[in-house]
């Protein structure tokens, strides 16, 4: 998914002919086994990658965990965002948001959503980086074994970077989306890590995950919780 994201990216920036920049990309690899008592499996990926050329950005984001328990599919989920900005100052931008998520234990075979918003860098200096998104979405989402539900949203995101060292880092990520038409129906989704570098490609770091739908199809939970080590290679 990510190396098809980035030649279409390559690909639309060739065509605007517009002065290129590297392409940035940070990917989280997550692996763990237990075997006795109990026999799990859990694998998980974060990926992202980012390319610019002159006011056009383009960047794309993937999330995917699946496990297994005594051989029973305990988790499968995987989302993907992409996102282009026209930054129209140096610190706002008019954005498109296209994302996409399957999670066959919430209660949906699947999410779709897309639409214009507007992304400000509210704080850009050398420890400190807060980054704000509102969109107005059009979507669908497909119940299990329930007919398909199209309608509009508004979602808010929130991410935050302080560089506390060197070689430490704090992130914050939140958003919101909601459901303009049954308000009671709305989704959140909240990161809080910790990054630690080993050296200017490696680094180690721990995450915790809440992803929330406040009306899940039944027999779902509300609160879907992750908690996470992970290797971190950025290039």
């Amino acid at each position: 998914m990510i190396r098809q994201g980035i030649l279409c990216i390559v690909t639309i920036g060739s065509f605007l002919g517009a002065e290129e920049t590297p392409i940035i990309t940070h990917s989280e690899f997550s692996y763990i086994n237990t075997k006795g008592n109990t026999n799990t499996t859990s694998l998980a990926f974060e990926g992202s990658a980012k390319k610019q050329w002159d006011e056009h950005v383009f960047r794309l984001h993937a999330d995917m965990y699946k496990s297994t328990d005594s051989g029973k599919t305990s988790k499968d989920k995987w989302s993907s965002e992409f996102n282009y900005d026209y930054q129209i100052y140096p610190r706002a931008s008019i954005n498109y948001l296209i994302g996409y998520k399957e999670d066959r234990f919430s209660g949906f075979d699947y999410q779709l959503y897309t639409g214009p918003g507007m992304g400000v860098k509210a704080i850009d200096s050398t420890s400190h980086k807060l980054d704000l998104q509102a969109n107005i979405l059009y979507g669908q989402d497909k119940p299990e074994k329930l007919p398909s539900d199209s309608y509009f949203s508004s979602k808010l995101g929130v991410i935050y970077h302080w560089q506390i060292q060197e070689n430490l880092k704090f992130i914050q990520e939140a958003t919101y989306r909601i459901n303009l038409e049954q308000t009671e129906r709305y989704f959140f989704y909240g990161k809080t890590a910790i990054e630690t570098k080993i050296n200017s490609s490696l680094s180690m770091g721990i995450s915790y995950k809440i992803d929330y739908v406040n009306t899940p199809p039944p027999p779902s939970l509300r609160t879907d919780r992750t908690f996470l080590a992970s290797l971190i290679i950025d290039y």
